[in-house]
C-alpha cells in the first residue's frame, strides 16, 4: 500500500515538472516576441488573413427603389424666431474711491536745547596804584686820576721759561719706527722771538714712575732744530711723569709740570713746549 501511493505521488510530481517547464518555456516564448516586436519588427512573419478566400461568398439580394415608393418628406416646421425684448442698457459700474487712509503724523525732531549763553563777568574798578616817590638821583663826585692812566703789565713768571699755552698735547708716534710699542714724552724749546735756542744751551729733567733722566735740548731734530725726546715705556700706559727745564749746570729755569701719558696707540706721544717770556 505504501509502495503504491509512492508511485502516484512520484507521478504526480513529476506531471507537475513537465507543466511547470511548458509554462517557462510558453513565458520565454512571449518575452522573445515581445522583445522581436518592439526592437526588430521587421523579422516578425506577415501573418495576414485573405477573408475572401476564408468566408463564402454571400449573395446578398438588390432590392430596386422607385421614386414612386419613397415617402414624401415632410417640410419643416419653421418656429417663429423669440422677438428680443428691449431691456433697459446695462448699468455701467461707478468707480466709488477708496477710504482715504490717515496719514501718518511725522514725529517731531529732536530740539536742541539752548546753550547755556555765559553771564558776563562782573567789571571791577581797577585799583589805581599809589604813587610812590621816586628820590632824585643826587651826583656822585669822581676821582679823576693824575696823570696818564696806567696800562696793566702781563704778570712774570719767577722763572724765564714756561710752557706754552697749547702744551701739553698728544699725537701719534712719528718721530721712530717703534709705532705702538714705544711710550714717550718730547717737545721744543723756544727763545724770545719765538726762534729755536741753541744745541745744548738747555737741559729738560723728567723724572717719575720709575725713571730719572736729563736730555740734552737740540737731541732730538724730528721735533725742531732744539727738539728734545725721553722714552719712558715700551707700550702706552697711564702714568704721572715731573718736567723742568734746567741749564746745562741743572738750575732749573722753568717750574715743574706734572703729566700724564695716554694708554692709547695713537696718542703714545705726549709734547710739551717751552718758551722765554723775559
Amino acid at each position: 500500500m505504501a509502495t503504491r501511493r509512492k508511485q502516484q505521488t512520484g507521478c504526480v510530481g513529476r506531471l507537475m515538472s513537465l507543466v511547470a517547464a511548458l509554462l517557462l518555456l510558453l513565458g520565454v516564448g512571449i518575452v522573445a516576441l515581445v522583445a522581436i516586436f518592439f526592437l526588430a519588427p521587421e523579422r516578425l512573419p506577415d501573418v495576414s488573413f485573405d477573408l475572401d478566400h476564408l468566408l463564402p461568398e454571400i449573395a446578398i439580394p438588390r432590392i430596386a427603389i422607385s421614386d414612386e415608393a419613397m415617402p414624401t418628406l415632410v417640410s419643416a416646421l419653421v418656429l417663429p424666431s423669440p422677438t428680443p425684448t428691449e431691456t433697459e442698457p446695462p448699468l455701467a459700474p461707478t468707480w466709488t474711491p477708496l477710504p482715504v487712509l490717515p496719514s501718518a503724523t511725522p514725529l517731531p525732531f529732536s530740539t536742541l536745547k539752548p546753550s547755556v549763553t555765559p553771564s558776563p563777568w562782573p567789571t571791577f574798578p581797577t585799583k589805581t596804584l599809589t604813587p610812590t616817590h621816586t628820590p632824585t638821583p643826587t651826583n656822585t663826585p669822581t676821582a679823576t686820576p693824575l696823570g696818564p692812566t696806567p696800562t696793566p703789565s702781563p704778570t712774570r713768571s719767577a722763572f724765564i721759561f714756561t710752557k706754552t699755552d697749547n702744551s701739553p698735547f698728544y699725537l701719534q708716534n712719528h718721530a721712530n719706527n717703534a709705532g705702538c710699542g714705544w711710550l714717550g714724552i718730547a717737545g721744543e724749546v723756544l727763545d724770545l722771538n719765538l726762534n729755536p735756542v741753541s744745541f745744548g744751551s738747555y737741559r729738560v729733567h723728567v723724572w717719575g714712575s720709575g725713571i730719572d733722566e736729563r736730555v740734552l735740548v737740540g737731541n732730538a731734530p724730528d721735533y725742531g732744530p732744539s727738539g728734545w725726546e725721553q722714552f719712558v715705556f715700551d707700550s702706552p700706559v697711564m702714568r704721572d711723569y715731573n718736567v723742568q727745564l734746567e741749564t746745562p749746570s741743572g738750575t732749573a729755569v722753568s717750574q715743574i709740570y706734572h703729566v700724564q701719558t695716554k694708554p692709547t696707540c695713537d696718542e703714545n706721544l705726549l709734547q710739551i713746549n717751552f718758551v722765554q717770556n723775559h
